[in-house]
């Protein structure tokens, strides 16, 4: 209840979002697309899978930034699709036209793709209406050396969402 409490405030935030394992967090962003566009951000590629299956199951319009190396390589879930193309006889979609998001709700994305997922929610909304939802932040972080350390930092230096949740069962104490 306190997360969206504070959502629905028109300021710049940076929320530390903790609860213990298995109160829901992960599935925090269904609710918060009411208002907001989410780009979900997880190193754990299951996580943002099982968070679509349950999008999917909402008829939420979402789409898909894993291994992108351009904003190119995103892909939209049907529900998302603006313009495609039909089969005549059927009247099911064929190929869907990934390059019109205007209604993508939730970006679900990896490390690595997060700033061509940036890039693709600012082309068709205001950041200041998009939250950066990242689950799980500290994985990868306990490694000293580790390949997404050169990837979060590029991320937290382009980020232009001024909106970002910070979610886990463990992240550090506020001091």
């Amino acid at each position: 209840k306190q997360l969206y409490t504070i959502c629905k405030q028109d300021n710049a935030k940076l929320i530390l979002y903790t609860a213990p394992t298995g109160t829901g967090k992960t599935m925090s962003p269904l609710g918060l697309s009411e208002k907001h566009k989410i780009i979900f951000v997880c190193a754990a590629r299951h996580v943002g899978l099982a968070l679509a299956k349950s999008a999917i199951s909402m008829h939420k319009k979402i789409a898909f930034a894993f291994g992108c190396k351009a904003v190119e390589d995103i892909r939209l879930h049907y529900f998302s699709a603006k313009e495609c193309i039909r089969d005549k006889r059927s009247g099911a979609i064929k190929k869907v036209d990934n390059s019109v998001g205007d209604n993508v709700e939730i970006m679900i994305c990896d490390i690595k793709s997060y700033l061509y997922a940036m890039y693709y929610m600012c082309a068709f909304n205001k950041k200041e209406d998009i939250i950066m939802y990242w689950d799980e932040p500290t994985i990868t972080i306990d490694y000293e050396d580790h390949e997404f350390h050169q990837h979060i930092k590029k991320n937290w230096n382009d980020n232009v969402i001024p909106n970002v949740i910070l979610s886990s069962a463990t992240l550090p104490n506020q001091n």
